[in-house]
């Protein structure tokens, strides 16, 4: 499924609302830009989610997928990666990541703002779940412009964060 944002910020923000829930965990990286830091800041205060950012090798900054094990909880229910750092250009294995995730049952969400049109990605081999990037930078779209790639099924774990009318019956709910 893909859903068109305003820009790879609003991309992740829908992903992050949709998915957490109160009571949650979440994982990410000390190496996440804050279009995922600072939403998941304000979910811990307005609905109670828990978040832990794990660190990279200082070295190389690689993520080790076993510390994204080894911080999961059994209510963790979302990993958030960035696919690539804009400061050290490193990749992230996310192969070995979304199979741990799987493994546990987690979801996957990518962060891809500085890799989608840069490198290739193959979201449905790679196992990922959710995949958030801007429009105009590696895809050479327009500026204000995003998009939220959701693998089929991902959609049922999803809440609405957003309500508008149904065209001609806009009191209706559905």
């Amino acid at each position: 499924h893909v859903i068109f944002t305003f820009n790879g910020s609003d991309a992740l923000n829908l992903a992050l609302r949709s998915i957490a829930r109160p009571g949650d965990h979440v994982v990410t990286t000390a190496m996440d830009h804050n279009s995922v830091l600072r939403p998941l800041s304000a979910l811990e205060s307005q609905l109670g989610v828990q978040w832990t950012a794990v660190e990279v090798h200082p070295e190389t900054t690689l993520l080790d997928p076993g510390a994204i094990r080894a911080a999961m909880r059994p209510n963790t229910r979302l990993v958030v990666v960035c696919h690539a750092s804009n400061v050290t250009g490193v990749l992230q294995p996310l192969g070995e990541i979304a199979a741990v995730c799987r493994e546990r049952g987690v979801l996957l969400l990518v962060d891809a703002a500085q890799s989608a049109g840069h490198v290739p990605i193959n979201f449905a081999a790679l196992g990922v779940d959710l995949l958030a990037t801007p429009g105009h930078k590696g895809l050479l779209g327009p500026l204000g412009t995003g998009v939220l790639l959701i693998r089929a099924g991902v959609e049922r774990e999803m809440r609405t964060v957003r309500e508008g009318g149904t065209g001609s019956a806009s009191e209706l709910a559905v």
